[in-house]
């Protein structure tokens, strides 16, 4: 038997704690910093660690813990009112970058099936990475903060959708798409009942057993995220609605301190550390170099452009509209499961799946930084605005 994966496990943790420190000195979101190590952890830099099995296991579960804990965090009526805004901003944000993806790919291939691929992949936001830097920012729970998370859950449901499609293209009919709709329809119906259910239960719980509520409460995330995946959906929504329901009971606060120590300190490093693990080379020619720049600029441009517009025409001002643009810029783990779906039905080609990684890493990179810049920028601005009411204040 073999425990190579503890000692890879144990760097990853180590190598995110002090690329953290570093970013964290100089104002950088905390997620370059776990991105980063993983690059520099992964065989493009020092090939110590290999996305392995057991890591991509720690990742998956990572994502749950995640969403359960921005479920926790999410105020339900706040979702639910501005659910026609957040499809709005979801879906012009994702079918936007999509022929920009594949325009601008013809630099790289002519191959009509590549350039769909380039489209596809800049298709869906990566919703976990940008609320860990608004989670970080204290941002979660504003405006653009709730635009954001919604739109995300909305785009991920997309993102299933066009797994879906790929992974069932040889096999394409109206009874597949029935299936899909009608698994989605009744799922939502089962997780609303299940969530009356357990409302009820936690405060049984919690009346004998508080201070075990976290254990219950990990425990209905990770059963809903296997429901959700049993009908064909994403764990991560599972868990999602789980964490709403959690919000809502008098444990909330309790439980979300409780998760947050355990996603902080283990499961978020793994996470997006995993992300960095999966690029394998950056022995790329100048030309291929300098596609992956022009398409990684563009990818940035085409989201911003396409949610702005759409936060735009759901009443956001210029500068909400920015922000909820460049924050569903950040490509990861959805964009990542179509590279590596494509890659394994043989559809690309090595080369083509890293400058995808690449290409995901760097948007991350950039619109994360972008992101955190514009909401410090608009905290000083309010901080001069109150320090100027004083001062006119006789």
């Amino acid at each position: 038997m073999t425990t190579k994966y503890l000692l890879d496990i144990g760097l990853i943790v180590l190598f995110v704690r002090i690329f953290n420190m570093i970013t964290e000195k100089i104002k950088f979101p905390k997620v370059i910093g776990s991105l980063l190590s993983g690059v520099v952890l992964g065989p493009a830099v020092l090939n110590l660690v290999q996305s392995t099995k057991e890591i991509e296991f720690l990742a998956e579960i990572s994502m749950i813990f995640i969403m359960f804990l921005v479920g926790m965090h999410t105020k339900l009526k706040k979702l639910v009112t501005g659910s026609k805004k957040f499809a709005i901003i979801a879906f012009l944000g994702a079918f936007f970058p999509v022929g920009c993806g594949i325009i601008v790919s013809k630099l790289y291939s002519s191959d009509p099936t590549i350039n769909l691929f380039f489209g596809l992949v800049l298709m869906i936001s990566s919703v976990s990475i940008t609320i860990d830097s608004l989670m970080e920012l204290k941002k979660l729970k504003t405006n653009v903060g709730m635009a954001i998370l919604g739109a995300g859950v909305i785009d991920d449901i997309i993102g299933i959708v066009i797994l879906t499609l790929i992974q069932n293209r040889n096999n394409l009919s109206f009874n597949m798409f029935f299936k899909l709709i009608f698994d989605f329809i009744l799922f939502t119906i089962l997780a609303i009942i299940i969530g009356f259910i357990m409302y009820f239960i936690f405060k049984l719980i919690s009346k004998k057993e508080h201070d075990y509520i976290p254990n219950y409460a990990i425990a209905y995330a990770l059963i809903l995220a296997y429901i959700a995946d049993y009908f064909s959906l994403s764990g991560v929504i599972g868990a999602y609605i789980a964490g709403i329901v959690m919000g809502t009971t008098n444990n909330a606060t309790y439980t979300k301190n409780h998760v947050e120590d355990l996603v902080n300190l283990f499961f978020l490093p793994i996470s997006f550390a995993s992300i960095g693990l999966k690029l394998t080379t950056l022995s790329f020619s100048k030309p291929i170099w300098v596609f992956i720049i022009i398409y990684t600029i563009v990818s940035i441009i085409d989201k911003v452009i396409g949610c702005s517009i759409g936060a735009d025409i759901c009443g956001y001002n210029k500068k909400e509209s920015f922000q909820i643009g460049i924050g569903m810029a950040s490509r990861g783990e959805v964009a990542l499961i179509i590279a590596n779906t494509y890659l394994t039905l043989g559809i690309i080609n090595e080369e083509i799946f890293s400058i995808s990684i690449v290409s995901a890493i760097l948007i991350t990179l950039i619109s994360s930084l972008i992101l955190s810049i514009t909401f410090e920028k608009e905290d000083k601005e309010d901080k001069n605005d109150k320090t100027k009411t004083k001062l006119q204040t006789p």
